[in-house]
């Protein structure tokens, strides 16, 4: 109903609801200014619906039709479809302003020389806009549910993680006799609060990405419902929908030092004890890393040895690299002087690395065997006068030196520029016969 008298009350020449209408004598009635121009476009005055000519250039005013056309429009238009300063409906979009203009605007002094398009048009184009960055914002949440994903992976490991470190510390202590089971609470005290730290901290990063997650969907089923709605509707909340988007969370990121650390729990374990059992205990100054450790990787209990083995399960974790069968190993000295022998044995595929840095260089140290070859620093083949077995690494503040820990043959030495030099001892193998870090007693540096 509402739609027929719509229609009874729309210029026959611009299809809108009358403004100012004028009555001819032939009873049908214009808007002023569109008769006008229809007359001034075709040149004579007869009438556009009936073709009956008339003389008089001025017809009254239709204040009836007028009234109601007033009455009609107030009715039918909510205030945030007017103009508020003419209260005209709002048709056009300025696209020098950025805002809906209605008719009488266009004509207005402020907006003198801009350029308009249909409202429809306007919001056609913007939706396109705000399609495209909503696009971006779905990616975003992929990558919350995917890190999420990350997270449980973590958590559970973290639980693996802490059943096998503490069968380690109960067979250690076990080793080492009741006297010393006050040190073996302390241990595994100390173990469960940082699985129960980090676990909390995983537990926080959950709950917050979950937030995140929760946020953003809302922002989409909003974005969503905004693309349905009518024009107007839509570019007046088009500014604060791409602010926000703008605005929202950078895509969240795994946190390093996430999972247990191990090295500190069971890492030379009898040797922090020595006082009281200094006669069994050996030191190790090295200690691989389990969280490094490439997929393919298997280490010992003690984290002394490492060899090749399909199957492992281990989470993603920014300290891994998933591509590589290489293990990085911590050094667990005070100082950077430090001696350890690695026995390869019959390993038919392993590599003995070393990076090391100072003020002005970034160098890397290799011994390699591979292919029944050897290569070092790591692109120059090499024959050793025999096959090597075990490999002394020797490192001090003036140089780093690798040799033949058997016959005390000296293979590489690298001269340390300044000091003091930072290292990173690292293995790698593709082989399941293990590549073992030699214990033995510990020698006191010289700053001891």
């Amino acid at each position: 109903m509402a739609s027929q008298v719509e229609d009874n009350l729309q210029c026959p020449l611009c299809l809108e609801i009358f403004r100012d209408p004028v009555l001819l004598p032939c009873s049908h009635s214009f808007c002023s200014a569109c008769l006008r121009q229809w007359r001034r476009e075709k040149g004579d005055l007869s009438c556009p619906v009936c073709r009956a000519e008339f003389a008089s250039m001025d017809p009254p005013l239709n204040l009836a039709l007028k009234n109601v056309c007033e009455a009609f429009s107030q009715a039918s238009v909510g205030p945030q479809d007017l103009c508020g300063t003419h209260k005209e409906k709002l048709r056009l979009y300025c696209l020098d302003h950025e805002e809906s203009v209605c008719l009488v605007c266009r004509d207005a002094k402020i907006h003198a020389g801009h350029k308009f398009c249909p409202l429809d048009e306007a919001a056609q184009d913007r939706r396109g806009q705000v399609q495209e960055a909503l696009l971006g914002v779905k990616k975003t949440l992929q990558h919350y549910i995917n890190l999420r994903e990350n997270y449980n992976e973590q958590a559970e490991y973290i639980q693996v993680q802490r059943e096998r470190i503490e069968r380690k510390i109960q067979k250690d202590f076990e080793e080492l006799h009741a006297s010393l089971q006050l040190e073996e609470e302390a241990r595994l005290s100390a173990l469960r609060e940082e699985e129960r730290q980090k676990s909390r901290m995983l537990k926080e990063k959950m709950e917050a990405l979950g937030r995140d997650i929760t946020a953003l969907s809302d922002t989409i089923a909003t974005t969503e419902q905004l693309l349905t709605s009518d024009p107007l509707s839509f570019m007046n909340n088009y500014r604060g929908t791409m602010a926000r988007f703008q605005q929202g969370p950078d895509g969240a990121q795994l946190p390093k030092g996430a999972l247990l650390d191990e090295p500190k729990h069971v890492g030379n374990l009898k040797f922090n004890v020595w006082e009281r059992v200094k006669d069994t205990v050996h030191f190790s100054p090295l200690i691989l890393d389990p969280n490094t450790a490439g997929p393919e990787l298997t280490l010992s209990e003690d984290l002394t040895a490492v060899s090749f083995q399909v199957g492992q399960c281990r989470p993603k974790n920014p300290e891994r690299n998933h591509k590589s069968h290489k293990v990085v190993a911590s050094v667990l000295c005070p100082t950077n002087r430090w001696e350890v022998e690695v026995e390869v044995g019959d390993n038919t595929d392993w590599k003995v690395g070393l990076k090391w840095r100072d003020f002005f260089f970034n160098r890397k140290t290799v011994i390699q065997f591979c292919d029944g070859k050897y290569k070092i620093r790591p692109l120059q083949a090499w024959n050793p006068p025999e096959k090597l077995q075990r490999i002394r690494v020797s490192a001090t503040h003036k140089a780093i030196v690798f040799s033949d820990a058997r016959t005390n043959t000296e293979i590489i030495r690298e001269v340390c520029v300044l000091k003091p030099v930072k290292t990173v001892p690292y293995f790698s193998t593709r082989c399941a016969i293990p590549l073992k870090i030699i214990p033995r007693p510990r020698v006191k540096t010289e700053s001891e």
